[in-house]
């Protein structure tokens, strides 16, 4: 007899073991125990495996090494063995098969089962005039069914449209924090930083020094001593600012009380202040003043002053309005460039007082022909926003609607009609023209109410009375030889014509 032979696994218990026994195909399963490890020691164990073989339609029988185990088996009338040779040599004992239990009742009479389980048929089925009628009755029903989802409609409206316009009157203020109906948005604000030069020629003229005057000093000596007088020595007139000349060559003045020498002098800064009368220069700078006394005996000559172009106060302030003027004309136009398209700028708020620094060049009280200035200012402007127009003018719209009528998208059309002012207040006021598409609303559970179950024909004439369109509607069936628009609504699809 073949013999399925299971090796188990120290891990093994009894659900895995069943598993394994239950992949086998022969009428007996040897299951062979591990040597070294005590798995399904228990009876209950065994009588479990037992069980599941008996399931199975086999009979089972254990190798171990473990001799306890084996009389357990032995016990359940469970074929145990020591070895797998032995097992497969030896007979194995099966326990002895119950007995068939007597049968107590009387045998069933299957004539009348079978005539309980496949009862006559009744009379009236086999009259054909009946069977016609009910056939009939049925095919009908079909059809009605049919009727009901088969077909299809598809009804186009071309709904009637219109331009509506309106004129709003807007105000911005930086005030003011959200768009209201009544007309106000907030005013936002623009800011950038220019730099910019420019160059006029200078009005002012001042006199410049040109010649040194020169002439002759007569020194006098006051002692009996021999007295020298060295190149560059400094000679003045008493007046305020003093008026100075240097000697150009070294000179003696001979010992002896009024002893006197003439030395040639020029002036020390140019120009016609050099040109004094005679006598005005009587003082020394130095020790020489206790030995010497010195005048001009003729006057100074040759001191000459030209005429030069300098900046003025007003040539300054003449340039400096100027060039502002200038760079706000190109923050103006700078601002307005970085706006957005449909954003609408304030031209009277436009601000460029903040002069960041300016340097004009040359310095106050230096000459030249010309008078340069740079100035950094802070321009600022306020502007409305395209975001906050649009919002406004949505509200305006849709609170002035047509009744019956609605946009068919947010699509808006905006046109200053007014230059935006600004008041001393700081508002600024303007107006503008909205205007927008509107269509004629279509309720589409209306179109079908009115149109289920209808002639097409008469379904057009229905809906051109009831509805405001532009062209007339156009009813589709399906299939195009059904005579009627179906009854059920969601077999009835409206859509709007182009």
């Amino acid at each position: 007899m073949k013999t399925q032979v299971i090796k188990l696994d120290s891990h093994d218990d009894v659900t895995s073991v069943r598993d394994k026994m239950s992949w086998a195909k022969a009428e007996r399963i040897l299951l062979v125990f591990p040597r070294h490890a005590r798995i399904l020691a228990r009876p209950l164990d065994l009588r479990l495996l037992r069980r599941h073989a008996d399931t199975l339609g086999a009979q089972l029988g254990i190798v171990s090494g473990n001799i306890d185990q084996r009389r357990s088996a032995e016990e359940l009338i469970i074929p145990a063995f020591a070895r797998v040779a032995s097992a497969q040599r030896k007979p194995w004992e099966r326990e002895n098969a119950p007995e068939r239990p007597v049968r107590r009742n009387e045998a069933p009479d299957l004539l009348q089962m079978r005539h309980a389980a496949f009862p006559s048929e009744a009379a009236w089925r086999s009259i054909f005039g009946l069977r016609f009628l009910f056939f009939t009755v049925a095919v009908l029903a079909i059809l009605a069914v049919l009727s009901l989802f088969i077909p299809s409609a598809t009804i186009i409206l071309n709904p009637a449209s219109g331009m509506q316009s309106l004129t709003l009157k807007v105000s911005a203020s930086r005030e003011v924090t959200t768009v209201n109906l009544a007309g106000s948005l907030p005013a936002r604000l623009s800011s950038l930083i220019v730099e910019q030069s420019k160059t006029i020629p200078v009005t002012g003229k001042v006199a410049v020094p040109e010649a040194h005057a020169h002439g002759l000093a007569t020194f006098r000596n006051l002692t009996n001593t021999l007295t020298g007088i060295p190149a560059g020595t400094v000679i003045r007139n008493l007046s305020s600012p003093p008026v100075r000349f240097v000697t150009t060559i070294d000179a003696v003045v001979a010992a002896g009380i009024d002893k006197k020498v003439d030395v040639p002098i020029q002036a020390v800064d140019g120009g016609t202040v050099g040109n004094l009368p005679a006598e005005a220069l009587a003082s020394f700078e130095g020790e020489l003043g206790t030995s010497l006394a010195v005048v001009n005996s003729t006057p100074t000559t040759g001191g000459s002053d030209r005429n030069a172009l300098i900046q003025t106060a007003s040539d300054r302030a003449e340039l400096r309005a100027a060039l502002l003027a200038e760079i706000l004309v190109n923050c103006g136009t700078n601002i307005q460039q970085n706006l957005k398209h449909g954003d609408v700028y304030f031209p009277g708020t436009l601000d460029g007082s903040q002069v960041l620094s300016e340097t004009f060049f040359p310095a106050a009280d230096q000459s030249g022909n010309t008078l340069s200035l740079t100035l950094r200012v802070q321009c600022q402007a306020q502007y409305a926003a395209q975001s906050d127009l649009n919002t406004l003018s949505q509200i305006s719209m849709d609170a002035n609607l047509p009744k019956g009528y609605a946009p068919p998208s947010k699509e808006l059309t905006l046109s200053p009609t007014s230059t935006p002012l600004t008041g001393a207040d700081g508002v600024t006021h303007w107006e503008m023209q909205v205007q927008r598409i509107v269509q004629a609303s279509l309720d589409q559970l209306n179109v079908v109410e009115l149109s289920a179950g209808r002639r097409p024909a008469e379904v057009i004439r229905q809906l051109k009375k009831s509805l405001a369109l532009a062209e007339s509607p156009v009813v589709q069936l399906k299939p195009a030889w059904w005579p009627w628009l179906p009854l059920i609504p969601f077999r009835i699809t409206v859509s709007a014509g182009n």
